[in-house]
């Protein structure tokens, strides 16, 4: 079996970092979405859509760098 990877610290600061500010890009998305829900803005809600999943993505991606992992995807 295959030893865990183990990340430098300032890597596994910087991955923090991003997981944080994605969370907080997450919460401005929320309060976007719920604006243009309000005024029924299609177009701005396809838009925002693209974006949650972009997030998701980041978020994704650096949790999986802090295990040492990492997919392509």
């Amino acid at each position: 079996m295959a030893t865990k990877t183990r990340i430098a610290n300032k890597t596994m600061w910087a991955l923090n970092d991003i997981i944080m500010a994605s969370a907080e890009a997450r919460q401005a998305w929320q309060r976007a979405h719920e604006r243009a829900e309000k005024s029924m803005d299609v177009v701005l809600e396809r838009s925002l859509g693209k974006i949650s999943d972009r997030i998701a993505v980041i978020e994704r991606k650096a949790r999986m760098a802090l295990d040492g992992e990492y997919d392509d995807r």
